[in-house]
């Protein structure tokens, strides 16, 4: 049986799974290696902080501190950005705010004054949902999404942690604009979440997934932190999770994972990523992961040493860096991720002279799809597993280096090879390359071999292969 490859859909290669095996001694016949891969590896990139901030405190609901825990999406024409808020921490995690701002770019933000909740004596703020306009209940780990399974007065979906006299548990709220809020009267979880709890949408499998934090009891796990997992098809009722990330014996002793910001890998169909971050008990500080997954369940690490590790002492991020919650193309052909630089350590609030750092949001930044690729520094060659043609033009997103290339063959496998679409005859794509047309004799029409079963014969020199995908022609 093929596999398939959704038309549009990118594949990236966040490992082998669709790169063929190959056999050192081909089965049967003659006596050669058949379909090897060999000089071409995966490789990790890392993103760049950048210096401008995205949200700092500036207003009065806002003073005390600004979370890491934060949502940013685009939607129709402009980003919208959701982060937690403290005036004072006198009830602790449960004085929390959400406020909300956005922006037509994702590098310019406005803070709308909404007039829902009422602060100081005046509702000319941008704090959309707060104890005071939800029966009491303080949004704290709050993370929004847009539904496009829902019907409209609930499109927009939120779930944050909350408490009552039964103990902690996952509270949510649904919405028509993202803006005026109804919160649902019973828990979607009974579930100790404490941290920014992910919900959404995964519409290739027509199920929400959701991400948690586990708080394990028995001796397996010895108290450490852990991410869990559940899927469910009624965003009112989730079964127990289940713990999908854990460190492992080559961390060290004193590691939790903190948070999870899972997400599906923008445009691409059965991928998954997530940056947790990962708290060090012994330093006291943060650092943030990147996490891997074809099916949202079982995840992988492709990197050891952290995403975004911890600064010098005199840095911005010396206590550490926190994901948030999605990514967005402020920058065409770049991705943009929130993340928190802390100066002050994770339990350096507690003592005297704590709270020094009031906190805000940043901006790194990667190319389109890339965390991660298949490299080859010198010469290497690679196939893919078969798989169903459905586009009629094939577009890497590559890059090489000086007198480096990529080159594609298509080779068909339920009929004769048709000529001129060998590895050889393939023109090269050389340089930056993101969303390049492949050519063949400066020819890029694959339509006589739409519907048929092809592999992808892939040659690279001095080059990297990030992601690539196959499209109808007139498509932009």
């Amino acid at each position: 049986m093929s596999a398939r490859l959704a038309l549009d859909k990118k594949h990236v290669f966040i490992d082998w799974s669709f790169t063929e095996a190959g056999y050192g001694v081909a089965w049967g016949g003659s006596p050669r290696p058949e379909l090897m891969p060999y000089g071409v590896r995966l490789v990790t990139f890392r993103p760049t902080l950048r210096p401008e901030p995205v949200i700092v405190p500036e207003r009065p609901w806002e003073s005390h501190f600004i979370n890491a825990y934060s949502t940013w999406f685009e939607d129709e024409g402009r980003v919208r950005l959701y982060y937690e808020a403290y005036s004072e921490y006198g009830k602790g995690d449960f004085s929390a705010r959400l406020c909300y701002a956005e922006s037509v770019d994702g590098l310019h933000w406005e803070r709308p004054s909404l007039g829902l909740v009422e602060f100081d004596g005046s509702r000319d703020n941008n704090i959309v949902y707060a104890e005071e306009n939800s029966g009491g209940l303080s949004p704290h780990g709050a993370h929004v999404h847009k539904d496009p399974s829902a019907p409209a007065p609930e499109r927009y979906k939120m779930v944050f942690c909350a408490s009552d006299r039964e103990g902690a548990y996952v509270a949510g709220a649904v919405s028509p604009d993202g803006i005026h809020w109804t919160p649902l009267e019973q828990p979607v979880l009974r579930w100790a979440s404490d941290t920014q709890t992910v919900v959404f949408w995964d519409e290739a499998h027509s199920h929400y997934k959701g991400y948690f934090r586990g708080w394990p009891t028995s001796s397996l796990w010895s108290g450490r932190r852990t991410v869990d997992h559940a899927v469910t098809e009624d965003f009112r009722k989730w079964p127990q999770p289940r713990i999908c990330m854990v460190t492992d014996a080559n961390d060290p002793p004193g590691t939790d994972i903190y948070t999870n910001s899972a997400q599906p890998w923008p445009g691409a169909e059965n991928t998954y990523l997530a940056f947790p971050c990962f708290y060090l008990r012994t330093a006291d500080t943060m650092e943030t992961h990147l996490w891997l997954s074809r099916d949202g369940t079982l995840w992988n690490r492709p990197m050891r040493a952290p995403l975004l590790p911890a600064g010098p002492p005199e840095s911005r991020h010396y206590a550490g860096l926190v994901a948030g919650q999605g990514l967005i193309q402020a920058t065409p052909g770049e991705w943009s991720m929130l993340v928190a630089p802390r100066t002050m350590t994770h339990n350096e609030t507690h003592y005297e002279g704590g709270w020094h750092d009031h906190g805000g949001l940043w901006r790194a930044t990667i190319r389109e799809d890339g965390f991660i690729a298949v490299e080859a520094e010198a010469l290497g060659e690679f196939w893919t597993v078969p798989f169903l043609l459905e586009g009629d033009r094939l577009e890497v997103n590559a890059w090489t280096h000086f007198a480096g290339e990529v080159r594609c063959g298509v080779e068909v496998q339920d009929g004769e090879q048709p000529r001129g679409l060998g590895v050889d005859d393939c023109d090269g794509v050389t340089g930056d390359a993101l969303w390049k047309t492949v050519t063949w004799n400066r020819q890029d029409d694959l339509s006589a071999l739409r519907g048929r079963t092809v592999r992808l014969h892939w040659r690279l020199t001095r080059g990297r292969l990030y992601a690539f995908r196959t499209r109808l022609r007139g498509q932009k």
